[in-house]
């Protein structure tokens, strides 16, 4: 059931048949491990020597400062593979920690068998070259748009591509802004007409992105 699973909604296993799997973890090994919730599976700065799949629960990836200032980085979900491009990095260390959420099982693969696992089967190595394209394609985007762009603009396009938003903290978290610069940009927002608070819950009332200057 597990590998089924895997198969059918896992970016890395795409494609490849569940019996192809199981012949290969029969082959190589793997490691199924569960975790509480606000444990790390990750911390920032160290080695990345195995690859972390996320099969149940909710991750958050975070980076702190010096200061202690923290930014939440990316948030995920079942599925997930996480920090994929830092495994075979000359530099192979982890650039944020990552810290569970809710209760968590993770498939964990380690580097050598890995490894073996793609020289063994292509359509796997293509599914695993595609997910580092792809993240850094998302990388690069948003990167775009935090150099680029003022808090308000960041803000509008946080809350446009989300049904649910979290306590203010912690969309400053994730904006990497302090609370109070945050708060005054939500305050314009509700002058204008563009959210509404009650009670800390933030509502968007216009779904429609404002035109910028380019």
């Amino acid at each position: 059931m597990f590998i089924q699973e895997l198969t059918a909604h896992c970016t890395l296993f795409q494609g490849v048949k569940p019996e192809t799997v199981k012949d290969l973890f029969d082959r190589y090994g793997y490691a199924l491990r569960s975790y509480p919730e606000q444990s790390f599976l990750a911390m920032q700065g160290e080695a990345c020597r195995s690859l972390f799949i996320l099969c149940h629960g909710r991750v958050n990836a975070s980076m702190i400062n010096r200061e202690g200032r923290q930014i939440i980085v990316e948030q995920f979900t079942d599925w997930a593979v996480l920090a994929p491009a830092f495994l075979l990095a000359t530099h192979n260390v982890f650039p944020v920690n990552i810290e569970t959420t809710s209760p968590c099982e993770v498939l964990v693969l380690n580097k050598d068998t890995l490894l073996k696992m793609l020289h063994a089967d292509l359509r796997m190595m293509e599914n695993f070259l595609r997910e580092i394209s792809d993240k850094c394609a998302v990388l690069t985007g948003r990167l775009n748009s935090f150099a680029l762009k003022s808090l308000r603009e960041q803000l509008l396009q946080y809350l446009h591509t989300r049904e649910h938003y979290g306590k203010q903290q912690e969309i400053a978290d994730r904006l990497g802004v302090a609370r109070p610069s945050l708060n005054r940009v939500l305050q314009e927002l509700c002058h204008e007409g563009i959210v509404k608070l009650e009670r800390g819950k933030i509502t968007l009332l216009k779904r429609s992105l404002p035109k910028t200057d380019s």
